[in-house]
């Protein structure tokens, strides 16, 4: 008696079975990428939530003074703030239109992160960046994905009765609103946020301008690499993801309720 060999696929059941692998991919894809994007946005959340906790214990261990998101020196023997949070530059563009050429600190520099006044609480370059940044310069990677609030001891921005920066508390008096110098002056912690997830179109030095007027004018987006949802950390250390209520075109507009939002959380009166 003959053995019979296995029995092989014939072609319409292999067909078949490809078909139904085409099939399960189409289906689980879309999951596994929406997977991937929750993944990158709670390591987002993660790395704000740190570095939130690291700018609460600098004003712990500076007898209650913020960290500071100025990032300009004296112009000459002083380059950038030396109580800046983070001196460097995150923009990848050659020449900024304020700015002008892209500053010594590149946004590939690793050096700008160390001479922060955070660095010796985190320690780790990586907290800095969001893993969704895929930015990059000469194929380096860029350093930071993050900005402060600039009202955190960076400079007004839109006050209707005056104008003030990290070098002129003597013009805080003719503020309408808050310029935060002092963790005393958080009256509500819970409810003023602090660091944020900024868009790659807009990132370059390391304060975020929200406008206080009444109509916005844009200097800074929050990040769009979450899709609809950005990440921000507020003063007492949480951080949440925001989803975005309006398209981000609408955000120029002074009822956008994302920017109304923003606003309500970026100061206090007087």
């Amino acid at each position: 008696m003959s053995k019979r060999g296995p029995h092989g696929f014939t072609l319409v059941e292999l067909l078949v079975v490809i078909a139904i692998i085409e099939i399960l991919a189409a289906l689980l894809l879309p999951v596994l990428a929406k997977g991937k994007i929750r993944a990158q946005e709670m390591r987002c959340l993660s790395n704000l939530n740190q570095l939130s906790l690291a700018a609460k214990l600098y004003a712990d261990d500076s007898n209650g003074q913020l960290v500071s998101c100025w990032p300009l020196g004296n112009g000459s023997t002083i380059p950038v703030n030396p109580y800046s949070w983070c001196p460097g530059w995150a923009s990848t563009k050659p020449q900024d239109p304020v700015y002008g050429p892209a500053p010594e600190f590149s946004a590939t520099n690793e050096y700008a992160l160390r001479a922060g006044k955070l660095w010796d609480y985190v320690k780790t370059a990586t907290v800095y960046r969001c893993s969704a940044d895929n930015r990059n310069v000469g194929g380096l990677p860029v350093v930071r994905s993050y900005s402060m609030n600039a009202w955190m001891n960076g400079r007004t921005f839109g006050d209707p009765t005056g104008d003030s920066n990290f070098t002129t508390p003597e013009a805080d008096s003719t503020l309408t609103y808050t310029f935060f110098r002092r963790e005393s002056q958080l009256r509500q912690p819970a409810g003023i946020w602090c660091l944020i997830d900024e868009g790659e179109s807009s990132i370059n030095d390391s304060m975020f301008m929200v406008d206080m007027a009444e109509q916005n004018w844009i200097y800074d987006m929050p990040s769009d690499r979450h899709g609809q949802t950005y990440v921000i950390t507020f003063a007492d250390g949480h951080a949440e993801d925001y989803k975005m209520l309006a398209p981000r075109s609408n955000w120029i507009a002074s009822n956008d309720p994302d920017w109304q939002r923003l606003k309500s959380e970026t100061t206090l009166r007087r």
